[in-house]
């Protein structure tokens, strides 16, 4: 099974709410594009084309290997369409409003999975049913864990610990989705970790100032995190949270799923269920990504104060108190326990690139933050 073969085989159409006004501060784009990640191509607009990268905000992140439709918002006016080989920024007017995760309703996905056999394709239609019928438990899927691909350990847990230099350590552990270069220098920076000066007369221009200053200021650690750009690091505290969310969420799949099976992953295991126990209850359950201020009362508190023993932390240190960051925080939001596939189709036919095979499409709306690698994982699993 293959998905990702080529971007126009993992189409994503965001669905948003936007209200327009000609006199409004904020310009509307929308941005297509296929191997970028959305936070990598702001940061190369904003240089090349000279705007306010702190101008820009927008709602979801888009895959890299992926054809996708998004819309972003700029403070101020851009008049021109921007058009690259792999991206294009178009303009679509003004609004009094910002875009962000309140204006996305969801996404739309266009999949096309192949390299098939038959047997695959009876599995995917024997699963299908179930799955509109019960859903899927709505775990982070594994590009929510880019920062800690690498297997070294998550940065949000290191800063919970205490332990500044493994947290900044953790970032240069090279992963997949780095360019040749880059795994190059982070392949230096830990052979060469704690030779500043060494480090920094390589670094790339996005890293420099870090070592620059623990050049300056050895061994402060703390200090030189708090050089790192503000979004990175919210999605690096992020990637720590959805963990404990997953890890959370599969035990409750554990206490009721009936039929269970296993999908091994990097962080552990995603645990599916073919039916739930208790259905009417558990589907309107909404589970916190944990922070401070969230109460670990009643069934699902339970659940997260296991997996935080587990983990040798406490709800008091996600507060970031001796870190003191402003603007950087590990912020709580509600997220469904079961998420349930919309307008969902699928057709089948003979696979146009492998030959032999079958390929499968699939059409289908998910609601903003949800995963359809993670529908892939259960409508192909037994």
């Amino acid at each position: 099974m293959k998905i990702k073969v080529k971007p126009e085989d993992f189409i994503v159409e965001e669905v948003a709410d936007i209200s327009f006004n000609p006199q409004g501060k904020w310009t509307i784009l929308k941005l297509t594009k296929r191997y970028w990640n959305t936070l990598e191509l702001i940061d190369y607009i904003s240089k090349k084309y000279r705007l306010r990268k702190e101008f820009f905000s927008r709602g979801g992140l888009k895959d890299r290997y992926s054809l996708s439709f998004q819309y972003l918002s700029y403070k101020g006016d851009i008049k021109k369409n921007i058009k690259e080989k792999n991206f294009t920024l178009e303009v679509l007017g003004k609004s009094d409003h910002p875009v962000n995760l309140n204006n996305v309703k969801g996404n739309r996905f266009d999949i096309t999975i192949r390299d098939l056999g038959i047997d695959d394709v009876k599995k995917m239609e024997d699963n299908y049913d179930d799955l509109l019928k019960y859903g899927f438990p709505n775990y982070f899927d594994e590009q929510r864990f880019g920062s800690a691909s690498h297997g070294m350990g998550f940065f949000g847990k290191f800063l919970l610990l205490g332990h500044y230099n493994g947290a900044l350590k953790s970032l240069f552990y090279k992963y997949d989705e780095d360019n040749r270069e880059i795994k190059r220098f982070k392949e230096f920076c830990i052979e060469n970790w704690g030779n500043w000066d060494k480090i920094k007369k390589i670094s790339p221009e996005k890293y420099r100032g870090i070592f620059e200053y623990l050049s300056k200021n050895k061994n402060d650690f703390k200090g030189a995190i708090k050089l790192i750009d503000r979004e990175y690091l919210n999605l690096y505290l992020l990637a720590y949270q959805s963990y404990i969310f997953n890890e959370t969420i599969k035990l409750i799949v554990l206490d009721y799923g009936e039929e269970i099976f296993i999908h091994p992953y990097k962080y552990g295991d995603f645990v599916f269920y073919k039916r739930l126990r208790e259905f009417e209850n558990l589907k309107e359950i909404n589970v916190p990504v944990v922070n401070n201020k969230v109460s670990l009362e009643g069934y699902t508190g339970e659940k997260i104060k296991e997996v935080l023993k587990k983990e040798g932390v406490n709800i008091k240190m996600f507060s970031l108190n001796k870190m003191r960051f402003r603007g950087v925080r590990f912020k709580t939001f509600m997220r469904r326990f079961i998420v349930f596939p919309e307008e969902f189709f699928y057709s089948t036919g003979d696979d146009d690139l492998y030959k032999g095979k079958k390929k499968v499409n699939l059409k289908f709306f998910l609601p903003s933050g949800s995963y359809a690698t993670i529908l892939i994982k259960r409508l192909f699993h037994t």
